[in-house]
């Protein structure tokens, strides 16, 4: 049998197979040549999508194209995601949005995707500061007051929050337990409705993100009685945090960027480097900063995905200790 014929086809077989899948490396080489679509899962004007148009803002001068900022909120994010999960995986859809409709909605709500294999992640952008206030006038002067006013009342400490399910009712629900106290949740549709509750005298306290409560805290309105996290603030050295009452626990709620499953890898390689570039810039970190965004340094890729699904698991087990867990189909 003559093998050159046979040579031949192999030949042929494998300039075929070479030119096929060049325009799939010179697509990617070539990355981006049209305006890339960033979905925010919040309402324009919120922390979220301040923080998203502002590294937008910075990205899109390094990558060349215009990237377009499209609000589109609901379910805390989980709207978001369930659109997100069926995007065309090639880069020019991405998502900005907290870390919640990833790692607690799942275990909250029945959700139209599954967080931790329909997306990659790209970078994490900070984490948001939160933290428990009251009224200024207030008897609770220090976080033991409030606490020794809710063992001796149980069930009358009234507190607002962003809504049931957010990292700052969480956080007050695990501490219930760990104190072994009773407290009156009153849920609202955001940071906002929940200061206005507090400072009408609607509610006791109130448990939310830095921003819907820090400028009343320096105005001297409200008193910053815990910081929800094991890190202090800055101006605020005598503030506790959790590790200093003793909370052997967490509760971080991330901002970040990321894109549906299966997206090229040169891609997202180059939306990594290109978006930890731009959230470090002075100009972006002024903006995490008057949002009371912690954004030290990025946490992009493998790493990452390693930290949302320990964050997955973690408040998996956190839900149902504290009885919020979805009910089974």
């Amino acid at each position: 049998m003559n093998a050159k014929p046979a040579i031949s086809v192999v030949v042929a077989l494998i300039a075929l197979m070479l030119a096929l899948t060049a325009p799939c490396w010179s697509a990617d080489a070539k990355y981006p040549t049209k305006p890339i679509h960033m979905w925010v899962g919040f309402a324009a004007g919120g922390s979220t999508d301040i923080c998203a148009r502002s590294v937008s803002a910075i990205a899109e001068k390094s990558l060349g194209q215009p990237i377009v900022v499209e609000n589109k909120p609901g379910g805390g994010g989980a709207l978001l995601l369930g659109l997100l999960a069926s995007a065309t995986p090639d880069g020019y859809t991405l998502a900005t949005t907290s870390d919640t409709p990833y790692t607690r909605a799942p275990h909250l709500i029945n959700v139209k995707y599954n967080s931790m294999e329909d997306f990659t992640p790209i970078v994490r952008l900070g984490l948001q500061r939160q933290g428990i206030v009251v009224r200024a006038d207030s008897p609770f002067k220090k976080w033991q007051d409030l606490i020794d006013f809710a063992r001796k009342n149980p069930g009358q400490l009234t507190y607002g929050t962003p809504g049931p399910g957010t990292t700052p009712h969480l956080a007050m629900e695990k501490i219930a337990i760990q104190e072994k106290v009773r407290f009156q949740h009153i849920p609202f549709q955001g940071d906002t409705p929940a200061m206005t509750a507090l400072l009408g005298g609607h509610v006791m306290a109130a448990s939310t993100g830095a921003l819907g409560w820090m400028q009343h805290v320096k105005a001297g309105s409200l008193r910053l009685l815990l910081i929800i996290e094991s890190e202090g603030m800055e101006g605020m050295p005598d503030v506790p945090t959790f590790k200093k009452v003793g909370y052997g626990f967490e509760t971080p709620t991330a901002q970040m960027i990321s894109a549906p499953k299966r997206a090229p890898k040169p891609i997202i390689d180059k939306l990594i480097a290109v978006f930890s570039e731009a959230m470090m810039t002075p100009q972006f970190q002024k903006v995490a900063r008057d949002q009371e965004l912690l954004s030290v340094k990025p946490l992009a890729g493998a790493d990452f995905q390693k930290w949302l699904q320990s964050q997955y698991n973690m408040y998996g087990t956190f839900i149902k200790e504290v009885g919020l867990q979805k009910e089974a189909k």
